[in-house]
């Protein structure tokens, strides 16, 4: 039985203490030292090269570093039927809920205000907003989305979510769902937060159109998946005015290329997709769990449903 490591831009040391202390059975082996692909049976992936899975005949399972499987789903060569597991990881979703917490207090407290002026040696002090007056809107409720939605409430913001389905005990969230919901969830959102995966039916769904239903002087902060906010509308929309601020850690092209208009507008901040890191000690656990809970006929969890998306 072999584990086929392949994690592109990650320390692998901290993982490969956990999956040799967990699966001591296991030859552990690193790619690109793939050995007899006959004897591949889990691959635990983060941007694995296109065009490699299908070469590993008894291939089990994918368990995918991140929650996000486009990495995975995206080779036109995915050999059919193989379970994608995606990573829900406690610390790697707390990880959002404070990155959520940071753009939300950098846009509620005027702090790129403050930022601004500091350069121009301005001292003004900005109105008082109260937190309960400050409307979060998260897109997306799904378990990432619905701790951001609860962490953000819990700090005396006025929150509320929408997702695509209904769902039950939303607690104290302002849930909206489908199409139809859409508008008036919208509508009414000082600060969008898009934690929403990205499918054929997210992708570029917040284009133009979506982002002027923004009251003007909204802000947009994508901690999700690059395709789902159009870039170019949201360009448009801040030049434009309507929306003030950005808050973008993940892009339709990774690595964002140089050439890329988003580097150098004053109105847009940026991170290189690191909103939600993953832990290796727990997030390596979780992948060792799943692998150990395969081998003894049962489901590994969370699996990648193809019909939905995610």
């Amino acid at each position: 039985m072999a584990l086929l490591v392949s994690l592109t831009d990650t320390d692998i040391k901290p993982w490969l203490r956990v999956f040799r202390d967990g699966l001591g059975d296991f030859d552990i082996r690193i790619y690109p030292d793939v050995g007899n692909v006959g004897e591949i049976e889990y691959v635990a992936a983060w941007k694995h090269p296109f065009g490699e899975y299908i070469k590993y005949p008894n291939l089990k399972a994918i368990l995918s570093l991140g929650a996000g499987v486009d990495h995975i789903i995206n080779d036109p060569e995915l050999p059919q039927g193989v379970p994608i597991v995606r990573m829900e990881d406690n610390a790697l979703t707390q990880d959002m809920c404070l990155y959520a917490l940071h753009w939300t207090l950098h846009f509620h407290s005027d702090y790129f205000r403050y930022a601004k002026q500091q350069q121009g040696n301005q001292w003004m002090p900005q109105p008082f907003v109260s937190p309960s007056q400050r409307n979060i809107g998260v897109m997306g409720f799904g378990a990432i989305g619905r701790e951001v939605a609860n962490s953000l409430a819990s700090q005396g913001f006025c929150v509320s979510a929408w997702g695509s389905s209904k769902k039950n005990n939303t607690g104290d969230i302002n849930y909206y769902s489908g199409g139809d919901q859409l508008s008036n969830f919208i509508a009414a959102v000082d600060i969008l937060i898009n934690v929403l995966p990205l499918t054929p039916s997210t992708r570029n769904m917040v284009d133009e159109e979506v982002l002027k239903q923004l009251p003007k002087g909204a802000f947009v902060v994508n901690m999700a998946r690059g395709g789902i906010i159009n870039e170019a509308d949201l360009l448009k929309l801040l030049n434009e005015g309507h929306i003030t601020a950005a808050a973008l850690d993940v892009f339709e092209v990774e690595p964002l290329p140089e050439t890329n208009s988003l580097w150098t507008h004053p109105s847009v901040y940026l991170t290189p997709h690191i909103a939600g890191q993953s832990d290796a000690e727990t997030s390596a656990l979780m992948m060792v769990e799943n692998i150990r809970r395969m081998e003894s006929g049962k489901t590994p969890f969370p699996l990648y449903d193809p019909n939905k998306g995610y």
